[in-house]
């Protein structure tokens, strides 16, 4: 089945909107400093938008220990929808550099995405038309007892 099925109009246009603004914003990024940062988009109840930014430390972070430092004691209440975006090592189905992005919805929606990119010469090809979807764990809004936190 697929997950637009299951969830509401709204939470479709979040999803789409937090995986088109994840590309933007990490083509920006990838373009500027030819360096990964991760880094969280988010959408409140509300409809508010917003971006949370780690500092560069020069060290290698894993997807947890980033999604660690990026999430807020209240993100369960105050978010709807979120993003975790960065850079991976892809080893298929196209081998390389990619921009992994991490979709979540309230909803009970979950995706992984992978995005193809390189960086020549300073030159970015981010390849939307090679993307890999596969549905994911939900990590904010875990499923207790058949409902979610």
């Amino acid at each position: 089945m697929d997950w637009r099925d299951s969830t509401s109009r709204e939470a479709q246009n979040d999803l789409d909107l937090l995986l088109e603004d994840s590309i933007s914003a990490a083509a920006d990024m990838l373009g500027r400093n030819s360096v990964f940062v991760p880094f969280m988009l988010v959408i409140g109840v509300s409809g508010e938008r917003g971006m949370r930014r780690l500092a560069w430390s020069g060290g290698a972070l894993t997807e947890h220990g980033a999604r660690g430092r990026l999430e807020r004691p209240g993100d369960v209440a105050e978010l709807r929808a979120r993003a975790m975006i960065f850079g991976v090592d892809a080893v298929a189905p196209t081998p390389g550099d990619a921009i992994k992005v991490a979709l979540e919805h309230r909803e009970g929606a979950a995706i992984d995405m992978v995005v193809p990119y390189r960086l020549e010469d300073a030159t970015l090809d981010i390849d939307m038309d090679r993307v890999s979807a596969a549905a994911a764990e939900r990590r904010l809004w875990r499923e207790r007892a058949g409902n979610a936190e």
